[in-house]
């Protein structure tokens, strides 16, 4: 998996590309948990180049989202591939996760 992030008025935007798997723990881990544990901090992750999820990489996504429930920042995921909508869909992760089809519905859902 490869992971970029940008910082952008407003917002955080992180990129994966690739299966979201294992790999996604030392990237989260060094990128984007030191980002969300600064509360107020906004993070869009696009999943668009990403069409595969393990279940490591499920745990990934629910440790970094935690991560940023206790300490007052968001993750909002967009642009879900088919394959990980339905995963999530069918761990009942949907109602868990903030979650946006489009990449400007995520940007709305920061600034709430």
């Amino acid at each position: 998996m490869e992971l970029s992030v940008s910082h952008e008025e407003g917002y955080v935007l992180a990129k994966t590309a690739g299966f979201v798997d294992d790999a996604a723990q030392e990237l989260f881990r060094e990128s984007l948990h030191p980002l969300v544990g600064h509360s107020g901090t906004h993070v869009v992750l696009d999943l668009s180049q990403s069409n595969y999820i393990t279940s490591e990489g499920i745990a990934q996504l629910v440790s970094l989202a935690s991560h940023a429930n206790t300490t007052g920042s968001q993750v909002v995921l967009t642009a879900c591939s088919p394959f990980i909508s339905e995963v999530l869909s069918r761990c009942k992760l949907n109602k868990f996760f903030e979650m946006a089809d489009t990449m400007s519905d995520a940007i709305r859902l920061t600034s709430k």
